[in-house]
């Protein structure tokens, strides 16, 4: 885990428990931790340099978002998401970030366009390695600069919390999708934003999500056989 920080380092108006929650939100929504992956209280406070308590407190508010499965005193990892729960997250990221790129396309900024086409250019410059740890965090970056730019915050926190469930989820976008994707509907959400036309923002930006999460849930459905296959006496049907 690439998360060594300084305790002594947090703002004073933080407490460790804020400061931990943050940065392992932070951590969550960029796809540091992939689906599946088990953590430990010792773990994470070590990686972030402050005592368990904390880490334990903030561990139990990212439990309560969703964002992470936990066991007091005994296990907790990043959940790993049901075919259905995609579909189900894939209609709520559909509407609420269509609906972010609808309002980007008129609300947008000089500064918002020079960010968004910094955003673009270093996704293409980090294309050809196809690392999450890379891509996730630029590809984050692109979107959220569209969010932001609808000057909408309350949609915005809601989208953060999808974010945080399904960011980790995304490394298994990589480099299967990627490569074959290669930022063909990134660029249809840019041209319309650039347009100003919010319909065709939305629209894009729709296309592009779907196709990520549609990728993501036949994996999910083929790893779900597998398991029903692998069960005793399991047909590999679904029930």
């Amino acid at each position: 885990m690439n998360l060594i920080l300084n305790a002594l380092d947090v703002p004073p108006s933080r407490t460790l428990r804020d400061h931990a929650w943050a940065q392992l939100r932070e951590a969550l929504m960029s796809g540091r931790f992939a689906s599946g992956t088990k953590m430990t209280i010792r773990g994470l406070a070590a990686a972030l340099e402050i005592s368990p308590t904390p880490v334990r407190e903030a561990v139990a508010r990212l439990a309560a978002e969703g964002a992470i499965e936990a066991e007091p005193n005994s296990w907790m990892r990043v959940p790993l998401l049901s075919a259905a729960h995609l579909r189900e997250l894939k209609e709520i990221r559909l509407a609420l970030e269509g609906l972010a790129a609808f309002h980007a396309a008129s609300r947008l900024t000089m500064a918002d366009r020079e960010a968004l086409r910094a955003a673009d250019a270093a996704i293409v410059r980090l294309r050809p390695r196809q690392q999450p740890a890379e891509m996730i965090p630029a590809i984050r970056a692109f979107h959220f600069t569209v969010y932001r730019a609808a000057r909408m915050p309350s949609l915005l926190r809601l989208i953060e919390g999808l974010w945080l469930r399904v960011a980790p989820a995304a490394n298994l976008l990589f480099p299967g999708y990627t490569s074959a994707e290669r930022g063909r509907l990134r660029a249809l959400v840019l041209a319309a934003l650039e347009a100003g036309d919010g319909v065709a923002a939305r629209a894009a930006m729709q296309a592009d999500i779907g196709g990520a999460v549609d990728f993501l849930i036949e994996t999910a459905v083929c790893g779900e056989a597998a398991a029903a296959l692998r069960a005793p006496g399991g047909s590999g049907l679904p029930g």
